[in-house]
């Protein structure tokens, strides 16, 4: 980001601002040179405790901090995410950050009360719960700072109250005495739901401000239009089908064929002719909402989503607030209904091409007018100089714009766009040398080619690819895959899975063993309730770990490296243990060594090993390079040479895999943290 100073305003209550100091924390982590100070406020909502929140203004907790963004005063504000209303001024922008705290309810009481006649509560949520759980007792309304209802729930005012977990966690640190003087009882969310921001902190500022735009970009990920196909469910890709898997909320169109999306939060935003189950502004202001919480969202379009299906729309409001996306194109009704049917509409020495629209009032640029045309020319790049002319002759205007498409969807996709005169004098800014098949477009379509994103090489295994890809996608950045390594699992280390029970703790220091691991374990036969305990580096490996239903028991808080869980594991008594450490040939053995050192028994155990992918084909043109470990970086190195790396960004996982690249690169390295890509956790 480069040295920022930012001023955060935020409300002045003791729970305000010790949220907003954690907030300042955790973003000062995030943003090493940027530099926070915070300014508190007050609001109406703080002033006035006299009006039930639920008649009070949309803005009763946030007035004041909005006028202070509007006039200069600050540059964000930090809320808790349930004040903000329901939909926020036009001009002002928003972002919720990753950091949520416990998002129940809890029944504060004094110690040894059992019995509650009053209980304070907020809210009409929170009153129907008392009287629905606690039918002997009375909900009385309660408001003011959590200090100042703690206070009264002291001198005997209430016998209860009904409280955020988030707000006591975060005001009371786990030594307060808070928690010895009264009983905390939280209450399990299905059976008294939260709203969806409780726990959560957001973030408000300047529509457009750059520095916010680009520091909402970290915790947010792009947003995936899938086209769905038409007809029938298997006609969606296979990488749409993963983007679904992967979503947190699906907003779907209204789609024939069966579409099956099991444990997804579905919501139907579908139109029929004449039938609209929302209007297409709200939509669009749906999609824009639900990234901006983090959630990772997929837009699900019938056929092909380029195709009539208002795409622009949608993808216009996330570029203009800057937050990524990626489309995916599918097959649509009008491959389905004429490749599919017979009906083919080029048919060598009887048809070369087609005209498709639709017929519709109000296309056009006014009233019922046709809408300027767009041509789209096949295997034309190449070749498209004298029809180019021909066009001009038939009066097509020397503006016109035009792209070439080469490559579309391969890694070595490029976009050109030039004019149709450009075109007619033998291409003055396109490649005529490039011998690439391509499309050419003509028509106010070209003009609208979306810019060149940053093209990142991905070296890494197959089997860390999938997050990689994941990872740089959210991040505006098209990934192209190009392995320099593959793992190679030893069949002879299965022998030690028979001896699991034997061991107090399996040690391991990456995705990919992790991985490796439980999947030879569970293609033995093995029972998965019987594994040891697991020491791992960090959240990566933690995150494959879960995703086959089993979690690390030892990780560190933050340095995810071998030195960094080894120095994490001081804390713990090893002496005597039984540990298996699992690791590829390339890791070393100073794991084991260490251990062993501090009174451990270890097992040091190659799992795999990193062979280099020889490929003979030339890199294809790309900004920046991927590492996911050292072997990637010795692999790369050794089939391209230092020189491959002059001028490109590059991104590493992993210290280890830093200190591999050449001095000059290792210090310009950017840390990317692939490996815990993948399903967010925005809804707790």
């Amino acid at each position: 980001m480069g040295a920022k100073r930012f001023k955060v305003g935020a409300r002045g209550s003791p729970l305000s601002s010790a949220q907003t100091i954690g907030a300042i924390r955790f973003l000062e982590s995030e943003f090493e040179d940027a530099r926070f100070s915070f300014v508190p406020f007050s609001t109406p909502g703080d002033r006035d405790l006299a009006t039930p929140i639920e008649s009070a203004a949309p803005d009763f907790f946030t007035r004041d901090l909005d006028d202070a963004l509007r006039n200069g005063a600050i540059d964000f504000a930090v809320h808790s995410a349930k004040d903000l209303p329901a939909r926020i001024a036009d001009d002002l922008d928003w972002f919720w950050l990753p950091c949520r705290a416990d998002p129940r309810d809890a029944l504060v009481s004094r110690k040894g009360v059992s019995r509650f006649g009053i209980i304070g509560v907020s809210g009409s949520r929170r009153e129907a719960y008392v009287r629905a759980a606690f039918p002997d007792a009375r909900p009385a309304p309660v408001r003011g700072s959590i200090d100042s209802r703690v206070r009264q729930l002291s001198d005997g005012r209430f016998d209860a109250l009904l409280m955020a977990m988030a707000g006591l966690v975060r005001l009371y640190g786990p030594r307060d005495a808070f928690w010895r003087r009264f009983d905390v009882r939280p209450i399990p969310v299905d059976e008294l739901a939260p709203p969806e921001g409780q726990g959560v902190l957001a973030v408000t500022f300047r529509k457009g401000d750059a520095r916010l735009i680009e520091m909402r970009r970290r915790f947010v990920k792009a947003v995936r239009f899938v086209s769905a196909g038409v007809g029938s469910a298997g006609l969606i890709t296979v990488r749409g089908r993963a983007d679904l898997d992967e979503a947190d909320v699906v907003l779907s169109d209204a789609l024939l064929g069966g579409f099956s999306l099991p444990g997804r939060d579905v919501r139907f935003v579908g139109k029929r002719c004449g039938a609209h189950s929302m209007p297409q502004v709200e939509i669009t202001r749906l999609i824009c909402d639900e990234v901006r919480k983090g959630k990772r969202v997929a837009r699900l379009k019938g056929g092909d989503a380029g195709l009539f299906g208002r795409l622009a729309e949608e993808t216009d409001a996330l570029a203009g607030l800057g937050i990524p996306f990626v489309v995916r194109p599918g097959v649509s009704a009008l491959v389905a209904a004429t490749t599919g049917t017979g009906i083919l509409l080029t048919r060598r020495g009887e048809s070369r091409g087609f005209t498709a629209y639709t017929p519709r009032e109000g296309v056009g640029s006014g009233g019922g007018a046709a809408a300027p045309q767009n041509l789209v020319a096949f295997m034309a790049a190449r070749v498209f100089r004298e029809e180019a002319g021909r066009l001009l002759r038939e009066g097509w205007a020397k503006s016109t714009p035009c792209a070439v498409v080469r490559d579309a969807a391969g890694p070595d996709e490029s976009v050109e766009v030039a004019s149709l005169s450009d075109f007619a004098r033998s291409g003055v800014r396109l490649s005529p040398e490039d011998a690439r098949p391509g499309l050419v477009v003509v028509g106010p379509a070209a003009a609208h080619a979306w810019p060149p994103r940053e093209r990142v090489l991905l070296t890494c295994s197959e089997a860390v690819m999938p997050r990689a890809v994941t990872y740089f996608e959210d991040r505006g950045a098209r990934p192209i895959p190009r392995p320099a390594i593959e793992l190679r699992p030893r069949s002879a280390a299965s022998a030690v899975f028979g001896k699991l029970a034997e061991y107090d703790a399996v040690v391991l220091t990456s995705p990919s063993a992790a991985r490796i691991f439980l999947d030879m374990f569970k293609a033995s036969g093995g029972d998965m309730r019987r594994l040891p305990k697991f020491w791992t580096c960090g959240s990566g490996t933690d995150a494959e770990l879960r995703r086959h239903g089993v979690r690390s028991d030892e990780m560190p808080e933050d340095d995810f490296s071998a030195k960094g869980m080894l120095a994490h594991l001081r804390g713990v008594c090893v002496k005597g243990l039984r540990v298996l450490r699992l690791r590829s040939a390339k890791a070393g053995g100073l794991v084991a060594r260490t251990l062993r050192r501090r009174g451990a028994r270890v097992d040091d155990l190659v799992l795999y090993d990193n062979a280099p992918v020889t490929c003979d084909a030339p890199l294809p043109p790309h900004d920046a390079v991927f590492f996911a470990s050292a072997s990637a970086v010795e692999a790369h190195l050794a089939a391209h040479g230092a020189r491959s790396l002059a001028g490109k960004r590059v991104y590493v996982m992993g210290e280890p895999t830093r200190a591999a690249l050449p001095p000059a690169v290792r210090r310009r390295a950017v840390a990317a943290m692939v490996a815990a890509a993948g399903r967010s956790n925005a809804n707790g």
